[in-house]
Protein backbone atom coordinates (compact mmCIF):
# COMPACT_ATOMS: atom_id res chain seq x y z
CA UNK A 1 0.00 0.00 0.00
CA UNK A 2 1.21 3.66 -0.64
CA UNK A 3 2.73 5.67 2.39
CA UNK A 4 2.97 8.85 2.25
CA UNK A 5 5.94 11.48 3.35
CA UNK A 6 4.40 14.96 4.20
CA UNK A 7 5.63 18.38 4.78
CA UNK A 8 3.25 20.67 6.99
CA UNK A 9 0.34 22.32 5.43
CA UNK A 10 0.64 25.77 4.15
CA UNK A 11 -0.63 28.38 5.95
CA UNK A 12 -2.15 30.38 2.74
CA UNK A 13 -5.67 30.71 2.63
CA UNK A 14 -7.75 31.23 -0.56
CA UNK A 15 -10.91 31.19 -2.07
CA UNK A 16 -10.88 27.08 -3.13
CA UNK A 17 -14.93 26.66 -2.18
CA UNK A 18 -15.72 26.37 -5.44
CA UNK A 19 -12.90 23.62 -6.44
CA UNK A 20 -13.49 20.02 -6.24
CA UNK A 21 -12.71 18.78 -2.81
CA UNK A 22 -10.88 22.08 -2.00
CA UNK A 23 -8.28 21.14 -4.34
CA UNK A 24 -8.02 24.41 -6.78
CA UNK A 25 -5.96 23.60 -9.95
CA UNK A 26 -7.14 25.61 -12.57
CA UNK A 27 -4.19 28.11 -12.49
CA UNK A 28 -2.32 25.28 -12.95
CA UNK A 29 -3.82 24.81 -16.67
CA UNK A 30 -4.66 28.68 -17.05
CA UNK A 31 -1.11 30.20 -16.94
CA UNK A 32 0.20 32.11 -19.64
CA UNK A 33 2.87 34.62 -17.74
CA UNK A 34 5.68 34.71 -19.46
CA UNK A 35 9.65 35.67 -18.40
CA UNK A 36 11.59 36.43 -21.74
CA UNK A 37 14.51 37.39 -19.65
CA UNK A 38 15.72 35.44 -16.40
CA UNK A 39 14.28 35.91 -13.16
CA UNK A 40 15.48 34.70 -10.07
CA UNK A 41 13.49 32.51 -7.99
CA UNK A 42 13.45 32.40 -4.40
CA UNK A 43 15.26 28.84 -3.14
CA UNK A 44 13.99 27.38 0.21
CA UNK A 45 15.84 24.51 1.63
CA UNK A 46 18.50 23.69 -0.46
CA UNK A 47 19.74 22.33 -4.39
CA UNK A 48 21.96 20.06 -4.38
CA UNK A 49 25.27 20.44 -6.51
CA UNK A 50 24.47 17.48 -8.53
CA UNK A 51 21.48 18.86 -9.76
CA UNK A 52 22.97 22.07 -11.69
CA UNK A 53 22.58 22.12 -14.97
CA UNK A 54 19.65 23.32 -17.49
CA UNK A 55 15.61 21.66 -16.64
CA UNK A 56 13.93 22.34 -19.43
CA UNK A 57 10.07 21.79 -19.83
CA UNK A 58 7.78 21.68 -22.71
CA UNK A 59 3.86 21.58 -22.50
CA UNK A 60 0.28 23.50 -22.60
CA UNK A 61 0.15 26.68 -20.63
CA UNK A 62 -2.78 28.68 -21.46
CA UNK A 63 -6.38 27.30 -23.35
CA UNK A 64 -8.57 30.51 -23.60
CA UNK A 65 -8.15 33.90 -26.57
CA UNK A 66 -10.30 36.40 -26.03
CA UNK A 67 -11.71 37.07 -29.36
CA UNK A 68 -13.40 39.80 -31.38
CA UNK A 69 -16.52 37.04 -31.48
CA UNK A 70 -16.61 36.90 -27.74
CA UNK A 71 -13.62 34.40 -27.07
CA UNK A 72 -12.43 30.79 -28.47
CA UNK A 73 -11.07 27.97 -26.37
CA UNK A 74 -9.35 24.77 -26.47
CA UNK A 75 -11.01 21.55 -25.72
CA UNK A 76 -8.56 18.73 -24.93
CA UNK A 77 -5.30 19.67 -22.93
CA UNK A 78 -3.34 18.25 -25.62
CA UNK A 79 -3.80 20.72 -27.50
CA UNK A 80 -3.68 23.66 -24.99
CA UNK A 81 -1.07 26.32 -26.22
CA UNK A 82 2.14 25.37 -26.35
CA UNK A 83 4.66 27.41 -23.98
CA UNK A 84 8.79 26.61 -23.18
CA UNK A 85 10.62 27.07 -19.58
CA UNK A 86 13.82 26.71 -18.47
CA UNK A 87 15.01 26.34 -15.14
CA UNK A 88 18.67 27.38 -14.99
CA UNK A 89 20.20 25.66 -11.57
CA UNK A 90 24.01 27.42 -10.77
CA UNK A 91 26.29 26.22 -8.22
CA UNK A 92 27.50 29.41 -6.04
CA UNK A 93 31.07 29.52 -4.77
CA UNK A 94 29.32 29.14 -1.05
CA UNK A 95 27.66 25.75 -2.46
CA UNK A 96 24.32 26.51 -2.55
CA UNK A 97 22.59 26.43 -5.55
CA UNK A 98 21.06 29.72 -7.50
CA UNK A 99 17.85 28.91 -10.10
CA UNK A 100 17.16 31.18 -12.90
CA UNK A 101 13.69 30.79 -14.65
CA UNK A 102 13.12 32.03 -18.35
CA UNK A 103 9.57 31.02 -20.39
CA UNK A 104 8.39 32.04 -23.56
CA UNK A 105 4.90 31.50 -25.47
CA UNK A 106 5.35 29.42 -28.83
CA UNK A 107 2.21 29.83 -30.94
CA UNK A 108 1.92 34.20 -30.39
CA UNK A 109 0.85 33.89 -34.29
CA UNK A 110 -1.54 31.01 -33.50
CA UNK A 111 -3.17 32.36 -30.64
CA UNK A 112 -3.54 36.12 -32.63
CA UNK A 113 -5.23 33.99 -35.38
CA UNK A 114 -7.55 32.86 -32.75
CA UNK A 115 -8.35 36.34 -31.34
CA UNK A 116 -8.78 37.91 -34.47
CA UNK A 117 -11.57 35.30 -35.92
CA UNK A 118 -12.66 32.99 -33.15
CA UNK A 119 -11.80 29.82 -34.85
CA UNK A 120 -8.81 27.84 -36.14
CA UNK A 121 -9.44 25.55 -38.68
CA UNK A 122 -6.05 22.86 -38.74
CA UNK A 123 -6.04 19.33 -37.54
CA UNK A 124 -6.00 19.01 -33.64
CA UNK A 125 -5.48 16.39 -31.47
CA UNK A 126 -9.18 16.55 -29.53
CA UNK A 127 -10.84 19.86 -30.41
CA UNK A 128 -14.58 19.79 -29.96
CA UNK A 129 -16.16 20.99 -33.17
CA UNK A 130 -19.95 22.72 -33.82
CA UNK A 131 -22.21 20.05 -33.44
CA UNK A 132 -24.90 22.82 -35.39
CA UNK A 133 -22.34 22.25 -38.63
CA UNK A 134 -23.82 21.65 -41.41
CA UNK A 135 -23.19 18.72 -43.67
CA UNK A 136 -21.87 20.38 -46.58
CA UNK A 137 -19.83 22.43 -44.10
CA UNK A 138 -18.14 19.66 -42.54
CA UNK A 139 -17.26 18.49 -46.60
CA UNK A 140 -15.84 21.68 -47.46
CA UNK A 141 -12.98 21.78 -44.32
CA UNK A 142 -12.37 18.33 -45.49
CA UNK A 143 -10.57 20.33 -48.58
CA UNK A 144 -9.11 22.84 -46.48
CA UNK A 145 -4.86 22.91 -45.49
CA UNK A 146 -4.62 20.07 -42.65
CA UNK A 147 -1.23 22.45 -41.37
CA UNK A 148 -0.07 25.47 -40.76
CA UNK A 149 2.47 27.29 -43.22
CA UNK A 150 5.94 25.12 -42.80
CA UNK A 151 7.56 28.65 -42.70
CA UNK A 152 5.79 30.13 -39.59
CA UNK A 153 7.03 28.10 -36.12
CA UNK A 154 4.58 30.25 -34.27
CA UNK A 155 1.66 28.30 -35.77
CA UNK A 156 3.07 24.81 -34.93
CA UNK A 157 1.46 23.78 -31.31
CA UNK A 158 3.61 21.35 -30.83
CA UNK A 159 4.30 20.76 -27.02
CA UNK A 160 4.50 17.68 -25.89
CA UNK A 161 8.79 16.40 -25.49
CA UNK A 162 11.13 18.92 -25.70
CA UNK A 163 15.34 17.57 -26.69
CA UNK A 164 18.39 19.69 -26.78
CA UNK A 165 20.67 19.16 -29.85
CA UNK A 166 18.53 16.55 -31.68
CA UNK A 167 20.36 14.52 -33.82
CA UNK A 168 19.76 15.59 -37.50
CA UNK A 169 18.15 18.88 -36.53
CA UNK A 170 21.49 20.93 -35.55
CA UNK A 171 21.24 22.97 -38.74
CA UNK A 172 18.19 24.98 -37.69
CA UNK A 173 20.21 26.38 -34.67
CA UNK A 174 20.09 29.71 -34.43
CA UNK A 175 24.01 30.91 -35.37
CA UNK A 176 24.00 33.05 -31.94
CA UNK A 177 23.54 30.70 -29.80
CA UNK A 178 26.22 31.36 -27.07
CA UNK A 179 25.86 28.04 -24.76
CA UNK A 180 28.19 25.74 -26.22
CA UNK A 181 26.40 22.58 -25.20
CA UNK A 182 23.16 23.60 -26.23
CA UNK A 183 23.14 24.11 -30.14
CA UNK A 184 18.93 24.07 -30.57
CA UNK A 185 15.71 23.10 -28.82
CA UNK A 186 13.68 20.81 -30.83
CA UNK A 187 9.91 20.10 -29.38
CA UNK A 188 8.02 17.13 -30.73
CA UNK A 189 4.55 15.76 -31.13
CA UNK A 190 2.67 12.52 -32.26
CA UNK A 191 2.26 14.20 -35.29
CA UNK A 192 5.14 14.85 -38.34
CA UNK A 193 5.54 18.14 -37.29
CA UNK A 194 9.15 19.42 -35.24
CA UNK A 195 9.08 23.38 -34.13
CA UNK A 196 12.80 24.59 -32.82
CA UNK A 197 13.44 27.10 -30.67
CA UNK A 198 16.91 29.15 -29.50
CA UNK A 199 18.15 27.16 -26.86
CA UNK A 200 18.78 30.60 -24.32
CA UNK A 201 15.77 32.83 -25.26
CA UNK A 202 13.24 30.13 -25.94
CA UNK A 203 12.00 32.32 -29.14
CA UNK A 204 10.95 29.77 -32.06
CA UNK A 205 13.20 29.43 -35.02
CA UNK A 206 11.89 27.26 -37.35
CA UNK A 207 9.87 24.58 -38.22
CA UNK A 208 10.58 21.20 -40.12
CA UNK A 209 9.35 17.38 -40.66
CA UNK A 210 10.59 14.09 -40.65
CA UNK A 211 10.95 14.48 -44.15
CA UNK A 212 13.69 16.86 -43.91
CA UNK A 213 15.58 13.51 -42.00
CA UNK A 214 14.95 11.52 -44.77
CA UNK A 215 12.48 11.85 -47.90
CA UNK A 216 10.25 8.28 -47.13
CA UNK A 217 9.59 9.65 -44.21
CA UNK A 218 6.02 11.66 -45.12
CA UNK A 219 3.54 10.06 -42.99
CA UNK A 220 1.55 12.13 -40.98
CA UNK A 221 1.98 10.81 -37.75
CA UNK A 222 4.93 9.86 -35.66
CA UNK A 223 5.97 8.76 -32.31
CA UNK A 224 6.34 12.21 -29.18
CA UNK A 225 8.83 10.52 -27.41
CA UNK A 226 12.01 8.96 -29.26
CA UNK A 227 14.43 6.64 -28.06
CA UNK A 228 18.03 7.41 -27.44
CA UNK A 229 21.11 5.06 -27.59
CA UNK A 230 22.51 5.83 -24.32
CA UNK A 231 25.56 5.63 -25.18
CA UNK A 232 26.45 7.08 -29.09
CA UNK A 233 22.78 9.33 -28.52
CA UNK A 234 21.58 7.79 -31.82
CA UNK A 235 18.01 8.88 -32.11
CA UNK A 236 15.46 5.67 -32.96
CA UNK A 237 11.86 6.42 -33.87
CA UNK A 238 8.92 5.71 -36.70
CA UNK A 239 6.67 7.21 -39.35
CA UNK A 240 3.47 5.90 -39.81
CA UNK A 241 1.72 6.64 -43.84
CA UNK A 242 -2.20 6.14 -43.94
CA UNK A 243 -3.72 3.92 -46.56
CA UNK A 244 -5.27 0.90 -47.54
CA UNK A 245 -2.23 -0.88 -45.78
CA UNK A 246 -0.99 1.36 -43.11
CA UNK A 247 3.12 1.52 -43.51
CA UNK A 248 5.47 2.12 -40.32
CA UNK A 249 8.62 3.48 -41.44
CA UNK A 250 11.16 2.41 -38.31
CA UNK A 251 14.28 4.69 -38.79
CA UNK A 252 17.94 5.75 -36.83
CA UNK A 253 19.59 9.15 -36.99
CA UNK A 254 23.20 8.83 -36.26
CA UNK A 255 24.72 11.49 -33.38
CA UNK A 256 27.49 11.78 -35.36
CA UNK A 257 26.64 12.04 -38.96
CA UNK A 258 22.76 13.01 -38.86
CA UNK A 259 22.53 10.01 -41.49
CA UNK A 260 18.79 8.95 -41.76
CA UNK A 261 18.62 4.79 -42.49
CA UNK A 262 15.05 2.84 -42.33
CA UNK A 263 16.10 -0.01 -40.75
CA UNK A 264 12.43 -2.09 -41.01
CA UNK A 265 9.19 -1.30 -42.74
CA UNK A 266 6.01 -2.97 -41.27
CA UNK A 267 3.15 -3.15 -44.05
CA UNK A 268 0.68 -5.61 -44.01
CA UNK A 269 -3.09 -5.80 -43.96
CA UNK A 270 -2.53 -7.46 -40.42
CA UNK A 271 -1.21 -4.32 -39.15
CA UNK A 272 -3.72 -1.38 -38.75
CA UNK A 273 -2.68 2.35 -38.17
CA UNK A 274 -2.69 3.32 -34.44
CA UNK A 275 -2.02 6.11 -32.33
CA UNK A 276 1.41 5.21 -30.62
CA UNK A 277 3.08 7.50 -28.48
CA UNK A 278 6.24 5.42 -27.06
CA UNK A 279 8.21 2.15 -27.65
CA UNK A 280 11.06 0.57 -26.44
CA UNK A 281 14.64 -0.21 -27.32
CA UNK A 282 17.15 -2.99 -26.09
CA UNK A 283 20.83 -2.98 -26.69
CA UNK A 284 20.09 -4.79 -29.74
CA UNK A 285 16.64 -4.58 -30.42
CA UNK A 286 13.88 -2.09 -31.10
CA UNK A 287 10.35 -3.40 -29.52
CA UNK A 288 7.26 -1.59 -31.74
CA UNK A 289 4.20 -2.24 -30.12
CA UNK A 290 1.21 -1.78 -31.82
CA UNK A 291 -2.01 -1.38 -29.14
CA UNK A 292 -5.46 -1.18 -30.59
CA UNK A 293 -6.05 2.22 -30.41
CA UNK A 294 -6.55 2.56 -34.20
CA UNK A 295 -7.59 5.02 -36.65
CA UNK A 296 -11.11 4.53 -38.57
CA UNK A 297 -11.05 4.38 -42.08
CA UNK A 298 -7.70 3.71 -42.51
CA UNK A 299 -6.83 7.09 -41.13
CA UNK A 300 -8.62 9.11 -44.09
CA UNK A 301 -11.47 9.61 -40.56
CA UNK A 302 -9.13 12.22 -39.56
CA UNK A 303 -9.93 14.99 -42.40
CA UNK A 304 -13.18 14.30 -41.67
CA UNK A 305 -13.43 14.41 -37.59
CA UNK A 306 -10.52 17.35 -37.82
CA UNK A 307 -9.28 16.04 -35.06
CA UNK A 308 -7.34 13.20 -34.18
CA UNK A 309 -9.09 11.95 -31.04
CA UNK A 310 -12.21 11.56 -32.37
CA UNK A 311 -10.67 9.31 -35.48
CA UNK A 312 -10.04 6.87 -33.48
CA UNK A 313 -11.13 3.93 -31.51
CA UNK A 314 -10.22 1.32 -29.01
CA UNK A 315 -10.63 -2.28 -30.29
CA UNK A 316 -11.04 -4.50 -27.08
CA UNK A 317 -11.19 -7.87 -28.94
CA UNK A 318 -7.92 -7.26 -31.03
CA UNK A 319 -4.68 -7.98 -29.62
CA UNK A 320 -1.62 -6.23 -28.88
CA UNK A 321 0.79 -6.63 -31.55
CA UNK A 322 4.64 -6.88 -30.34
CA UNK A 323 7.10 -6.53 -33.32
CA UNK A 324 11.08 -6.99 -32.30
CA UNK A 325 13.01 -5.46 -34.83
CA UNK A 326 17.14 -5.63 -35.51
CA UNK A 327 18.44 -2.55 -34.47
CA UNK A 328 21.47 -3.16 -37.10
CA UNK A 329 18.95 -2.95 -39.77
CA UNK A 330 20.08 -6.20 -41.40
CA UNK A 331 17.47 -8.66 -40.22
CA UNK A 332 14.36 -6.32 -40.13
CA UNK A 333 11.50 -7.72 -37.55
CA UNK A 334 12.68 -11.03 -35.87
CA UNK A 335 10.01 -12.39 -33.75
CA UNK A 336 6.43 -11.56 -33.20
CA UNK A 337 4.66 -11.66 -30.01
CA UNK A 338 0.47 -10.88 -28.93
CA UNK A 339 -1.14 -10.46 -25.72
CA UNK A 340 -4.72 -8.52 -24.76
CA UNK A 341 -5.36 -5.64 -25.81
CA UNK A 342 -4.05 -2.80 -23.47
CA UNK A 343 -4.14 1.15 -24.53
CA UNK A 344 -1.05 3.19 -23.18
CA UNK A 345 1.00 6.31 -23.38
CA UNK A 346 4.51 5.30 -22.24
CA UNK A 347 6.83 2.87 -22.07
CA UNK A 348 9.16 2.68 -18.92
CA UNK A 349 12.26 0.56 -20.11
CA UNK A 350 13.55 -2.40 -21.72
CA UNK A 351 16.46 -4.52 -21.17
CA UNK A 352 17.74 -8.11 -22.48
CA UNK A 353 18.02 -11.18 -20.23
CA UNK A 354 20.35 -13.47 -21.78
CA UNK A 355 20.26 -17.37 -20.63
CA UNK A 356 22.62 -19.76 -21.89
CA UNK A 357 22.35 -18.01 -25.29
CA UNK A 358 19.02 -17.73 -25.32
CA UNK A 359 17.73 -13.76 -25.08
CA UNK A 360 14.24 -13.01 -23.58
CA UNK A 361 13.54 -9.16 -23.71
CA UNK A 362 11.68 -7.65 -20.69
CA UNK A 363 9.26 -4.66 -21.44
CA UNK A 364 7.86 -2.51 -18.57
CA UNK A 365 5.22 0.17 -19.48
CA UNK A 366 2.54 2.14 -18.06
CA UNK A 367 -1.09 0.71 -19.24
CA UNK A 368 -4.87 1.55 -19.13
CA UNK A 369 -7.48 -1.32 -20.32
CA UNK A 370 -8.85 1.18 -23.03
CA UNK A 371 -8.62 4.65 -24.11
CA UNK A 372 -10.94 6.39 -21.65
CA UNK A 373 -8.14 8.06 -20.23
CA UNK A 374 -7.84 10.48 -23.78
CA UNK A 375 -11.48 11.27 -23.26
CA UNK A 376 -10.67 12.44 -19.27
CA UNK A 377 -8.08 14.82 -20.29
CA UNK A 378 -10.60 17.59 -21.59
CA UNK A 379 -10.36 20.47 -19.91
CA UNK A 380 -13.88 19.87 -18.57
CA UNK A 381 -12.88 16.96 -16.52
CA UNK A 382 -9.55 18.12 -15.54
CA UNK A 383 -10.00 21.45 -14.03
CA UNK A 384 -11.14 21.40 -10.62
CA UNK A 385 -13.87 24.04 -11.10
CA UNK A 386 -15.18 22.48 -14.14
CA UNK A 387 -15.51 18.42 -13.30
CA UNK A 388 -18.44 16.88 -11.71
CA UNK A 389 -18.57 14.47 -9.16
CA UNK A 390 -16.45 11.69 -10.84
CA UNK A 391 -13.30 13.56 -12.54
CA UNK A 392 -11.47 11.58 -15.08
CA UNK A 393 -8.76 11.06 -12.85
CA UNK A 394 -10.46 9.02 -10.62
CA UNK A 395 -12.24 6.46 -12.99
CA UNK A 396 -11.30 2.97 -12.90
CA UNK A 397 -11.35 2.90 -16.78
CA UNK A 398 -8.67 5.52 -16.79
CA UNK A 399 -6.54 3.83 -14.22
CA UNK A 400 -2.91 3.93 -15.09
CA UNK A 401 -1.10 0.54 -14.07
CA UNK A 402 2.52 -0.59 -14.45
CA UNK A 403 3.15 -3.92 -16.13
CA UNK A 404 5.79 -5.90 -17.19
CA UNK A 405 5.93 -8.00 -20.07
CA UNK A 406 8.66 -10.60 -21.26
CA UNK A 407 9.24 -11.71 -24.83
CA UNK A 408 10.43 -15.38 -24.62
CA UNK A 409 13.77 -16.29 -27.12
CA UNK A 410 13.48 -13.25 -29.47
CA UNK A 411 16.69 -13.98 -31.00
CA UNK A 412 15.70 -17.04 -33.22
CA UNK A 413 13.63 -15.26 -36.50
CA UNK A 414 10.55 -16.92 -36.19
CA UNK A 415 7.54 -15.55 -37.98
CA UNK A 416 4.58 -17.18 -36.71
CA UNK A 417 3.50 -15.07 -33.73
CA UNK A 418 3.91 -15.79 -29.98
CA UNK A 419 2.59 -14.70 -26.21
CA UNK A 420 3.79 -12.63 -24.90
CA UNK A 421 3.58 -13.11 -20.86
CA UNK A 422 2.75 -10.75 -18.26
CA UNK A 423 4.78 -10.86 -15.51
CA UNK A 424 2.97 -8.63 -13.15
CA UNK A 425 0.33 -5.28 -12.99
CA UNK A 426 0.12 -3.21 -10.49
CA UNK A 427 -1.70 0.08 -10.07
CA UNK A 428 0.82 3.26 -10.64
CA UNK A 429 0.57 6.46 -11.91
CA UNK A 430 1.30 8.14 -15.48
CA UNK A 431 4.62 10.13 -16.71
CA UNK A 432 7.23 7.22 -15.61
CA UNK A 433 11.04 8.40 -14.98
CA UNK A 434 13.82 6.47 -14.63
CA UNK A 435 17.47 6.93 -13.28
CA UNK A 436 18.91 7.43 -16.65
CA UNK A 437 21.85 5.45 -16.22
CA UNK A 438 19.69 2.53 -15.96
CA UNK A 439 18.54 2.59 -19.74
CA UNK A 440 18.35 -0.85 -21.08
CA UNK A 441 19.12 -2.70 -17.90
CA UNK A 442 17.04 -3.81 -15.33
CA UNK A 443 15.41 -1.25 -13.46
CA UNK A 444 14.05 -1.73 -10.16
CA UNK A 445 12.17 1.64 -9.28
CA UNK A 446 10.43 4.01 -11.79
CA UNK A 447 9.07 7.41 -10.85
CA UNK A 448 5.21 8.76 -11.76
CA UNK A 449 2.78 11.41 -11.32
CA UNK A 450 -0.40 9.44 -9.12
CA UNK A 451 -3.66 10.65 -8.12
CA UNK A 452 -4.97 8.69 -5.10
CA UNK A 453 -8.37 10.76 -5.44
CA UNK A 454 -8.05 13.61 -3.73
CA UNK A 455 -7.96 16.31 -6.75
CA UNK A 456 -9.81 16.18 -10.34
CA UNK A 457 -6.02 15.87 -11.53
CA UNK A 458 -2.78 14.29 -9.89
CA UNK A 459 -2.15 14.93 -6.02
CA UNK A 460 1.28 12.89 -5.77
CA UNK A 461 4.71 11.30 -6.86
CA UNK A 462 5.14 7.89 -6.42
CA UNK A 463 8.31 5.74 -6.45
CA UNK A 464 7.12 2.41 -7.64
CA UNK A 465 9.44 -0.42 -6.74
CA UNK A 466 8.86 -3.46 -9.33
CA UNK A 467 10.59 -5.76 -6.85
CA UNK A 468 7.69 -5.16 -4.41
CA UNK A 469 5.34 -3.85 -6.10
CA UNK A 470 4.78 -1.55 -3.74
CA UNK A 471 4.92 2.44 -3.99
CA UNK A 472 5.67 5.37 -1.76
CA UNK A 473 4.60 9.06 -2.49
CA UNK A 474 5.29 12.24 -1.38
CA UNK A 475 2.57 14.34 -1.76
CA UNK A 476 1.51 17.71 0.79
CA UNK A 477 -2.28 16.72 1.28
CA UNK A 478 -4.18 18.27 2.95
CA UNK A 479 -2.67 21.15 1.43
CA UNK A 480 -4.03 20.67 -2.41
CA UNK A 481 -0.58 20.98 -4.07
CA UNK A 482 -0.73 19.49 -8.21
CA UNK A 483 2.80 18.02 -8.70
CA UNK A 484 3.84 17.83 -12.65
CA UNK A 485 6.17 15.31 -13.80
CA UNK A 486 9.37 14.24 -11.88
CA UNK A 487 12.71 14.03 -13.62
CA UNK A 488 15.22 12.07 -11.99
CA UNK A 489 18.76 13.18 -11.89
CA UNK A 490 21.40 10.84 -10.40
CA UNK A 491 23.91 11.61 -7.51
CA UNK A 492 27.17 10.54 -9.34
CA UNK A 493 27.87 7.95 -6.49
CA UNK A 494 26.45 5.37 -8.67
CA UNK A 495 26.00 4.11 -4.71
CA UNK A 496 22.64 2.81 -5.59
CA UNK A 497 19.71 2.96 -8.53
CA UNK A 498 17.40 5.32 -6.37
CA UNK A 499 20.50 7.68 -5.36
CA UNK A 500 19.53 10.72 -6.91
CA UNK A 501 17.36 13.89 -6.61
CA UNK A 502 13.52 14.44 -8.32
CA UNK A 503 12.49 17.75 -9.67
CA UNK A 504 9.26 18.52 -10.53
CA UNK A 505 7.29 21.67 -11.51
CA UNK A 506 4.14 21.73 -8.42
CA UNK A 507 1.21 24.31 -8.14
CA UNK A 508 0.45 25.76 -4.93
CA UNK A 509 -3.24 25.98 -5.47
CA UNK A 510 -4.30 27.81 -2.15
CA UNK A 511 -1.89 30.71 -3.05
CA UNK A 512 -1.77 30.02 -6.80
CA UNK A 513 1.83 30.05 -7.31
CA UNK A 514 3.99 27.22 -8.24
CA UNK A 515 7.72 25.74 -7.30
CA UNK A 516 9.83 23.84 -8.71
CA UNK A 517 10.93 21.06 -5.70
CA UNK A 518 13.45 18.97 -5.53
CA UNK A 519 13.26 15.54 -3.36
CA UNK A 520 15.65 13.07 -2.30
CA UNK A 521 15.15 9.74 -4.76
CA UNK A 522 15.35 7.73 -2.24
CA UNK A 523 13.41 9.01 0.99
CA UNK A 524 10.79 10.60 -1.26
CA UNK A 525 11.39 13.99 0.90
CA UNK A 526 11.75 17.18 0.01
CA UNK A 527 15.07 19.00 0.24
CA UNK A 528 14.32 22.04 -1.45
CA UNK A 529 12.23 24.34 -3.64
CA UNK A 530 12.76 27.19 -5.76
CA UNK A 531 9.46 29.67 -5.69
CA UNK A 532 8.01 31.77 -8.58
CA UNK A 533 5.65 34.29 -7.84
CA UNK A 534 3.01 33.11 -10.23
CA UNK A 535 1.84 29.79 -11.62
CA UNK A 536 3.67 27.80 -13.82
CA UNK A 537 2.01 25.60 -16.41
CA UNK A 538 2.26 22.06 -15.51
CA UNK A 539 3.16 21.16 -18.66
CA UNK A 540 3.57 17.35 -19.87
CA UNK A 541 7.36 16.37 -20.26
CA UNK A 542 11.20 18.05 -19.78
CA UNK A 543 14.62 17.01 -20.05
CA UNK A 544 17.71 17.89 -17.47
CA UNK A 545 20.95 18.36 -18.74
CA UNK A 546 23.89 18.47 -16.05
CA UNK A 547 26.07 21.22 -16.32
CA UNK A 548 29.13 18.47 -17.65
CA UNK A 549 26.75 17.31 -20.39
Amino acid sequence: MPHSNNSAPEQTQSDSHTAYKNWPNDAAFESSVEHREPIELKVIGRFPAEVTGTLFRNGPSSYKVDSATGGYSRSHWFDGFAQLHRFEIIRSTDGTCRVLYTSRRQVDALVEEARRTGDLKYISFGQKRDPCETFFHKVKTVFQPTAPPSNRPELFNVGVTVVANMPGMLKYGPADSKDSRFKVLSCLTDANQISHAHPETLEPVAASTQQMLHPDLKGPMTCAHPQYDPITGDLYNFNLNFGPKATYRIFKTSAATSKTEIIATLSDFKVKPAYLHSFFLTTDYVVFCIWPAYFKGFGASILWERNILDAMEFSPDSQTQWFVIDRSGKQGVISRFTSPAFFAFHSINAYQENHDGVVDVICDIVQYPNMDILHHTYYDGLLSTHCGDEPGSVQMSSSPRTARYRLPNVSQKRTNPRSAEKVFEMQTGDLPAINPRFVNRRARYHYCTVSRGYSSFVDAIGKVDMETQEMTVWGREPAPHTPGEAVFIPDGTDEAEDAGYLLSVVLNGESGTSYLVCLDARTMTEIGRAECDHAISIGLHGKHYHHEE
